[in-house]
């Protein structure tokens, strides 16, 4: 072989290991970036950022999603959630909502939910920006207020039990689904109270002199640590309890007086179920906590998405 023909084969070796080289390079950064961003990064996930701004947003209209929120800033700003503000997520969450110049109404709202698909298009996301998006929602499954703490079987099969007839009660009685499941986890323990387990009274509803049916005396706990004993309604069955708990909270006038039924977000009906007396435990200050509770629950749980389920699908079958 000729010097000169020597000279081009070691340049093609050399562009052929450049090009290897280069190759390798690039495949290890197109690794690192699908790895990076492949799922949503809850490590610096501030939750309760887009939980706050959803029910901020939410108060007085209809609740919109945290989550959707959440999965959209994860594949706008690449995972790096730093570039997350109040504002800005405040924002986002506005997109989900707007006006209702539909006959179509949901309840008391003047308002109407956008769908997550209308956003990502006003939004121009692709369709590959679009699939992250949902890819993100699905990372977000098992994420509240505390993060990873939803993947608890026995708590989710209780939770999905009741929602079939909190469903029914919101649309007769406009009482949010994540006002009613959780007052029946906080009632009844995750149905595991005493109460709950022989008399099927998620509720702790009293036997008082309108009720006819059976009823049992059990050991009760009032205001902040005084114990009592009163007679409690018994039920055949849970769907008889949440049945009751509709009418109860119907037949008693204190209920609509306060605002419980043109409430349209589970604050404000929290709030309002507190002002009617539905509870009178308080904490050692003598200062009354049950909304809070009931809000941390929600919160904790995600119940508030239950609402926007419900609250959607309304819209979506009276078009």
């Amino acid at each position: 072989m000729s010097r000169k023909n020597n000279n081009r084969f070691k340049n093609m070796v050399m562009v052929v290991i450049t090009l290897i080289f280069a190759a390798l390079i690039g495949l290890g950064i197109y690794a690192h970036y699908t790895a990076k961003y492949k799922h949503i990064n809850l490590k610096e996930l501030n939750t309760k950022l887009y939980i706050e701004a959803a029910d901020n947003v939410s108060k007085e209209k209809l609740q919109t999603n945290w989550k959707y929120m959440a999965a959209i800033d994860g594949v706008r700003y690449k995972n790096d959630f730093s570039k997350a503000t109040s504002s800005n997520v405040n924002q986002l969450a506005n997109m989900f909502l707007e006006k209702n110049t539909t006959s179509v109404k949901v309840k008391n709202s003047e308002y109407k939910l956008v769908d997550l698909d209308e956003v990502l298009n006003k939004l121009s996301f692709d369709s590959k920006q679009q699939a992250k998006v949902h890819s993100y929602i699905e990372d977000l499954k098992y994420t509240g207020t505390l993060k990873n703490n939803l993947n608890d079987s026995a708590k989710q099969k209780f939770i999905q039990e009741l929602y079939p007839g909190a469903v029914q009660i919101y649309e007769k009685y406009n009482v949010l689904p994540s006002i009613i499941i959780s007052q029946a986890i906080l009632e009844s323990g995750w149905g595991k109270s005493d109460l709950s387990v022989k008399a099927n009274n998620l509720f702790g509803i009293k036997a008082d002199s309108n009720w006819k049916g059976k009823k049992v005396k059990m050991n009760t706990s009032e205001y902040y640590d005084k114990k009592i004993v009163d007679n409690f309604r018994v039920y055949d069955n849970k769907e008889q309890s949440l049945k009751d708990y509709g009418e109860f909270l119907k037949n008693n006038k204190r209920y609509k007086q306060n605002g419980v039924f043109q409430a349209t977000q589970y604050i404000a009906q929290a709030n309002a179920i507190e002002k009617a007396g539905y509870s009178t435990v308080e904490n050692k200050n003598g200062e009354q906590i049950y909304s809070e509770l009931l809000i941390g629950i929600i919160k904790d749980q995600n119940l508030q998405l239950l609402d926007y389920q419900c609250e959607m699908s309304y819209l979506k079958g009276n078009k």
